[in-house]
């Protein structure tokens, strides 16, 4: 089973992005990697409490943006609140997805299939 480490995304309002007139802002996030919370860990605005936390993540994970050359701290500052939170969520979506989904085989006929399973406290 192959798992899939990068996934595309359209933000709703696209504001503070560089993108061709008359296009949505798109682009492209890779799930989160165990180094990418020790470097956030390391960072010095997030040692102070700053809230800086998910904008080091973000700007980690996310790969390609709009036309910005690189997604910088200062790409994902400029970004309107909408578009952070939805970009928030979508990091929690894609990356809990990738741990809620495992192949199951059936022990009596050796059939696979994808299963799902829910965590404490959901319904």
């Amino acid at each position: 089973m192959t798992i899939r480490t990068s996934f595309r995304f359209t933000l709703p309002k696209g504001t503070g992005v560089k993108v061709e007139p008359g296009r949505k802002v798109s682009g492209k996030m890779r799930l989160i990697q165990i180094k990418d919370l020790l470097i956030i860990e390391r960072d010095s605005g997030v040692q102070k409490g700053s809230g800086d936390f998910y904008v080091v993540l973000l700007s980690k994970t996310i790969e390609e943006l709009g036309q910005e050359s690189m997604v910088t701290r200062k790409t994902i500052e400029k970004l309107s609140p909408v578009d952070f939170a939805f970009l928030v969520d979508f990091m929690h979506e894609i990356n809990h997805q990738v741990i809620k989904q495992l192949q199951i085989t059936c022990s009596s006929c050796g059939h696979k299939y994808k299963g799902a399973f829910a965590q404490l406290g959901e319904a």
